[in-house]
């Protein structure tokens, strides 16, 4: 493994920090669809995981940070504890 600079770093605890909450909104979901929803947001995760360009992982965050918000809207909306 390459040493992260300071800025990769945080990038990284940034998208490790995005992941968890996805996966804590999950829990949310309505149980026949938790499974599904958990694959579809690994398969995200995975797809871009060897990235190394700053500027594309930085829109990836903003972009998976505004469908996390809008998922979590969605549940408080259908009454999704």
């Amino acid at each position: 493994m390459v040493p992260l600079d300071l800025r990769a770093f945080i990038l990284r605890t940034r998208v490790l920090q995005l992941y968890r909450s996805a996966l804590r909104t999950a829990r949310r979901a309505p149980h026949h669809a938790r499974v599904d929803l958990k694959q579809a947001m690994r398969e995200e995760m995975e797809k871009n995981r060897h990235c190394e360009d700053q500027t594309k992982i930085r829109f990836l965050l903003s972009e998976g940070l505004q469908r996390l918000k809008e998922l979590n809207d969605m549940f408080d909306i259908q009454g999704h504890r």
